[in-house]
């Protein structure tokens, strides 16, 4: 498996096992909040075993609460620093 997908038509999250511009692995999150594009962020790990093996235990490791919890965390610290805190 290389992506999830959570929610309804307009509440969905995506994770996807992938990899960055140099072929490192990579978790994405894509999301869509309200009023905006589509948004996404990632998770890097270095391009070896022991990267790969860490990137797909992250990437099995999530599931749909943790995805959420991990795209509030992400856009809370976007809005904070927006607001200067």
């Amino acid at each position: 498996m290389f992506a999830k997908l959570y929610g309804t038509d307009d509440d969905q999250v995506l994770v996807m096992l992938d990899t960055d511009k140099n072929n490192d692995p990579r978790v994405n999150f894509f999301f869509q909040p309200p009023s905006f594009g589509v948004c996404s962020f990632g998770v890097g790990f270095k391009d070896t075993d022991a990267g790969w093996d860490q990137a797909e235990a992250v990437f099995a490791s999530i599931d749909e609460e943790k995805a959420r919890k991990a795209i509030a965390d992400s856009v809370g610290h976007l809005v904070d620093a927006a607001q200067g805190e």
